[in-house]
C-alpha cells in the first residue's frame, strides 16, 4: 500500500518538477501517510524542495514565514527564535517541533529555540499542522506541529552536489551532498554544511554545522529499512534588545544601549550553544494483507548552554539530555476506511546546572552580592508512554467521519544534587532561590479528536474538526523555584480546538484553502508579578481564547507567472484571568500576510524570479495595556535562481529591499521597553554544481 502511494506521489512530483508553486501538495505529518493536503480534514501548510531552494535558507524564518498564520522571529542570539502559530509569540511549549516525524526534544524539556536542533538550513521540505495535533501527537502539540524533512530519498544513480554562498556581513556557507545506490536493494544520501556569519550588529557572530545521512534498504519483499542520522552544532553570540527606540530608527549596529550589557561581556561568555544528534531506524513491514506495521527506535542527544542575560547576576545554564525512544504504528486499510494505531514511548535522562560563575555585585532591584556556586543542580529522569487510535470511516461516498483518541502518561523523577529544601542565599542572608527535595511528579491526559468531511465534488472539500490537546508543565517550572514560591504547584494546560474549513482546486491551476478556528486553553501557565517583592513567578491562571481565519491561495496564472498568497487574521485574549481580565495578549499582531509572485520567463529558460511582500500588523507590548501598541512592519524581498545547465545553478537574493528600520519583537517588561531590531537590507549570492 505504502509503496503504491509513494509511486503515485513521485509521478505527481515529476509532472510538476519545473513549477515552484505546488497546486496540490502532499503531506505526511497528520497521519504518517503521504496524501494530498486538499484531501485532509485539517489545516496543514507545506513547502517543498523547489521553493525551499529559491528561499536560500539562512534562518528558520526563511523556511517558514511564507506559510499562512506562521510567524518565526529570530532573537538576539541569531539562530535563536520564537514562534507564533495560532498563539502570540512567546517561549511557551505550545509547539511540537519534529524532524522526519520524530520530536527533536522531549515534552517537559521544551526549548523555544527548538528549530535550531533541526537541520533547517539543508531541509528538503517542511510541514505545519495548525491547531491541536491528530491522535499521533501528545503534549506540546497544542497550537501546531512543525515537521522538518532532512535528506530526501537516495538517487538511483550517483549524484554529487557542491553549493557555496556568500553574503553581507561576512556570511558564508558551503554544502556538500552525495547520493548513490550501493546495490540493487540499498542506497544512501549524505550531506554536510557549514555556515559562518559576522552578523550585522555587534556581538552577533554565529557558526553552525549540519549533517544528515540517510540509508534505505529493502530487507525482504515485505520489509523496508530507513536509517537516518541528523546532527547540528551552533555557537552564536548574543546581542541585547534596545530599550530606546531611536536606536531602531537610526539603524544602530550596537549590541545594546545598556552599559551593563557591555560590562556583562567582560564577565561572562554571552553566547548560545546548541548541540543536537539523533539516530533512528524505521522498519516497515507489509507481510499481512491490508496491514502495514512500522517500528522506529531512536536515540537522541540535546544540549543547550547560555548565560541568562535577563538576570542581573548573569548566571550560566547548562542543560543536557539523553533520550531513548520508540514509535510503533500500524495501518489497516478496509473497504469502509482505515485504522491507524500504535504507541509512542520515551525515556530521557536530563541534567541541569544553573551556576553563578563569578561573584556578582548587583545594585538596584534584586540587588546584593551573589556568591560563586550552584544556584540549582539537579537531574531529572523522564518517562512517557502514549497509546493512540485514529479511525477514518466512509459514511457515504461523499461523507467521511474521522475519530481518534490518545492517552498520555508522563512522569518526572527529580534528584536534587544540593542540600534538600535549601536556598541559594546572598551575602547579606537574603534567600533568592529554592532547591526542593527529591520527588516524583506524574501527569496523564486523554485527548479525543473528531472530524467530519463532506466532498460534494472531487475537487471540493468542506470539513469540521474538534481536537483536544494539552501540555505538561516543564521540568524547569517544577524544580527551578524562587524563594517565596516553594509551595506553588502546576497542572497541565488543556486546549480545545474547533475548526471549520474549505478546500477547493480549480482546473489543476489554482487551489484555495480557507479555515476558521476557535481555540480555548484552560489552566494557562501564566507569568505574574508580585507587587510587593517585584518578583515574577508562574502559576496556573484562568483561560485564554484564540480565534482567527487563515487563507492560502496557490495559482499558476500563465506558463510564466505563478503566485502564492498567505493571510491570517486572529485575536488572542485572556478569559477572566485574575490579573489581566479579558485583555488582548501581548505580542499578538492580528494580521499576518505574505504575497509572492513568481516569474519564469520563456526567453530565459531555467530562470525563476520571486518578489515577496511580508506584512505584520501592530500589537500590544504588554498584557496590562499600560503602554502603547507597537506599529508592526512591512518588508519586501527579491529572490532568484537560474539553472544555467544541468550541472550549474546560480542563486541570489536581496532581503528587506527598502532597508526598513523596524523591530521584529517589542514588549514591555521589568519596567522597560524591549525592542529586537529586524535585519537591514542584506545581499546574498551563490552557486551550486551537480555532477
Amino acid at each position: 500500500m505504502k509503496k503504491i502511494a509513494i509511486s503515485i506521489s513521485m509521478i505527481t512530483v515529476s509532472l510538476f518538477a519545473e513549477s515552484v508553486v505546488e497546486i496540490n501538495p502532499v503531506s505526511v505529518t497528520a497521519t504518517g501517510i503521504e496524501e494530498s493536503v486538499l484531501e485532509q480534514p485539517l489545516s496543514i501548510a507545506t513547502k517543498k524542495e523547489n521553493e525551499i531552494k529559491l528561499e536560500q535558507v539562512v534562518f528558520q524564518k526563511d523556511l517558514l514565514n511564507s506559510l499562512s498564520g506562521v510567524r518565526i522571529e529570530q532573537t538576539g542570539s541569531v539562530i535563536g527564535h520564537m514562534t507564533s502559530i495560532r498563539m502570540p509569540i512567546n517561549t511557551g511549549p505550545y509547539y511540537l517541533f519534529m524532524q522526519d516525524g520524530i520530536p527533536v526534544q522531549s515534552s517537559g524539556f521544551f526549548n523555544h529555540n527548538g528549530l535550531a536542533y533541526t537541520t533547517f538550513q539543508t531541509a528538503t521540505s517542511v510541514e505545519v499542522l495548525k491547531g491541536a495535533g491528530t491522535a499521533l501527537y501528545g503534549s506540546d502539540a497544542v497550537a501546531a506541529v512543525v515537521n522538518v524533512q532532512s535528506a530526501k530519498a537516495p538517487s538511483k544513480t550517483k549524484e554529487v552536489l557542491l553549493k557555496v554562498m556568500g553574503g553581507s556581513n561576512g556570511y558564508g556557507t558551503g554544502t556538500l551532498e552525495m547520493s548513490d545506490t550501493i546495490d540493487a536493494k540499498s542506497a544512501y544520501r549524505a550531506n554536510v554544511s557549514y555556515m559562518h556569519s559576522d552578523g550585522w550588529r555587534e556581538h552577533t557572530k554565529a557558526d553552525r554545522a549540519e549533517a544528515n545521512i540517510r540509508y534505505d534498504q529493502e530487507l525482504s519483499s515485505d520489509t523496508d529499512l530507513k536509517v537516518i542520522f541528523n546532527a547540528s552544532k551552533t555557537v552564536a553570540e548574543q546581542a541585547d534588545s534596545f530599550s530606546d527606540y531611536t536606536y531602531i530608527e537610526s539603524g544602530s549596529k550596537k549590541a545594546s544601549n545598556d552599559p551593563n550589557y557591555y560590562e556583562a561581556l567582560q564577565k561572562a561568555d554571552v553566547k548560545r550553544k546548541f548541540d543536537y544528534a539523533r539516530l533512528s531506524a524505521e522498519f516497515t513491514n507489509y507481510s499481512f494483507n491490508d496491514l502495514e506495521m512500522t517500528f522506529t527506535p531512536y536515540i537522541r542527544y540535546n544540549r543547550n548552554r547560555y548565560v541568562a542575560t535577563w538576570v542581573s547576576s548573569l548566571p550560566s545554564n547548562d542543560n543536557e539530555l539523553y533520550t531513548l525512544g520508540f514509535l510503533q504504528k500500524n495501518r489497516y486499510d478496509a473497504s469502509w476506511g482505515r485504522i491507524i494505531g500504535g504507541f509512542d514511548t520515551e525515556y530521557t535522562k536530563s541534567s541541569l546546572l544553573y551556576n553563578q560563575d563569578f561573584e556578582a555585585v548587583v545594585t538596584g532591584w534584586g540587588g546584593g552580592t551573589y556568591p560563586v556556586g550552584a544556584v540549582w543542580d539537579y537531574n531529572v529522569n523522564y518517562f512517557a508512554f502514549a497509546p493512540y487510535m485514529h479511525v477514518e470511516y466512509d459514511v457515504t461516498k461523499n461523507l467521511m467521519l474521522t475519530a481518534g483518541a490518545r492517552y498520555d502518561y508522563n512522569r518526572y523523577d527529580y534528584d536534587n544534587k544540593l542540600a534538600d529544601n535549601s536556598y541559594y542565599t546572598l551575602a547579606d542572608g537574603t534567600q533568592k532561590y529554592f532547591r526542593t527535595a527529591d520527588r516524583s511528579d506524574s501527569f496523564n491526559h486523554l485527548s479525543p479528536k473528531l472530524a467530519l468531511t463532506f466532498k460534494p465534488m472531487d475537487d471540493l472539500q468542506i470539513y469540521a474538526r474538534y481536537a483536544n490537546g494539552f501540555r505538561i508543565p516543564q521540568a524547569s517550572r517544577l524544580y527551578s523555584l524562587k524563594a517565596g514560591y516553594e509551595n506553588v504547584t502546576l497542572e497541565p494546560e488543556t486546549s480545545n480546538t474547533y475548526e471549520i474549513g474549505l478546500k477547493k482546486a480549480f482546473n489543476k491551476k489554482t487551489s484555495l484553502e480557507l479555515s476558521g478556528y476557535y481555540m480555548t486553553i484552560d489552566d494557562t501557565i501564566t507569568r505574574y508579578k508580585n507587587d510587593t517583592t517585584g518578583d515574577y513567578y508562574y502559576d496556573n491562571g484562568g483561560s485564554s481564547i484564540h480565534k482567527g481565519v487563515e487563507v492560502s491561495l496557490r495559482a499558476d496564472i500563465t506558463k510564466e507567472l505563478a503566485t502564492k498568497l498567505a493571510y491570517s487574521y486572529s485575536k488572542h485574549n485572556y478569559d477572566n484571568d485574575p490579573t489581566y481580565g479579558d485583555n488582548e495578549m501581548q505580542q499578538a499582531p492580528r494580521t499576518l500576510a505574505n504575497a509572492r509572485l513568481f516569474y519564469m520567463p520563456n526567453y530565459i529558460h531555467g530562470l525563476t524570479l520571486m518578489g515577496e511582500w511580508q506584512y505584520t500588523s501592530k500589537w500590544w507590548m504588554d498584557d496590562d495595556h499600560s503602554v502603547a501598541q507597537y506599529k508592526g512592519y512591512s518588508i519586501g524581498n527579491i529572490k532568484a535562481d537560474y539553472k544555467l545547465n544541468k550541472e550549474m545553478t546560480f542563486y541570489a537574493k536581496v532581503t528587506n529591499i527598502t532597508d526598513e528600520r523596524y523591530a521584529v519583537m517589542a514588549n514591555y517588561a521589568y519596567g522597560s521597553d524591549n525592542y529586537t531590531p529586524g535585519d537591514p537590507r542584506q545581499f546574498y549570492a551563490g552557486l551550486s554544481y551537480k555532477w
